[in-house]
């Protein structure tokens, strides 16, 4: 096989790394959202929901393999070329916040969420405990969207 050829294969696992983890954070959005809509309805399938939005965190993991496996060997064969640009250190920071945003401020707050589920979450304390949950989630997945669109324009304009 050609370096090029290589290129061209850690490049298409590269874009479907990155897909993965958008694609799952948009459909865990679009869920999340779903989930304070029935768990308002009825909290038991507010919860099977909620257990099934848990298990998607795997296939973001999986996607986070595949971007940084695929972009070390794209970095290889290419001897560190875009490393220089602009644009991509840009989006290499952006990426990094993704990861750590993910990481620290969601996981925080879906330990959270797991831990006022698992107790009831009856009284007017844990309620507005929820509430305030429900706002920080809200608020990561509209920034985590926001930064993949961003890395999405500058990957294909490449600004320098």
């Amino acid at each position: 096989m050609t370096t090029m050829t290589l290129y061209h294969m850690a490049l298409v696992i590269h874009i479907t790394g990155l897909t993965t983890m958008a694609g799952i954070t948009l459909g865990n959005y679009v869920m999340t959202r779903q989930f304070w809509k029935q768990y308002a309805i009825d909290k038991h399938r507010g919860i099977a929901i909620h257990q099934t939005i848990s298990r998607l965190e795997i296939l973001i993991r999986i996607g986070i393999g595949l971007l940084i496996l695929s972009g070390i060997s794209m970095m290889a064969l290419t001897q560190g070329v875009f490393g220089e640009h602009t644009w991509f250190r840009t989006k290499m920071g952006l990426l990094l916040i993704i990861i750590f945003n993910d990481l620290i401020v969601g996981r925080r707050q879906r330990s959270r969420l797991k831990k006022l589920l698992s107790e009831g979450a009856s009284d007017q304390n844990e309620q507005q405990k929820l509430l305030k949950i429900k706002a920080n989630i809200n608020i990561l997945y509209m920034a985590q969207i926001t930064l993949f669109l961003i890395i999405f324009v500058l990957s294909v304009f490449k600004f320098n």
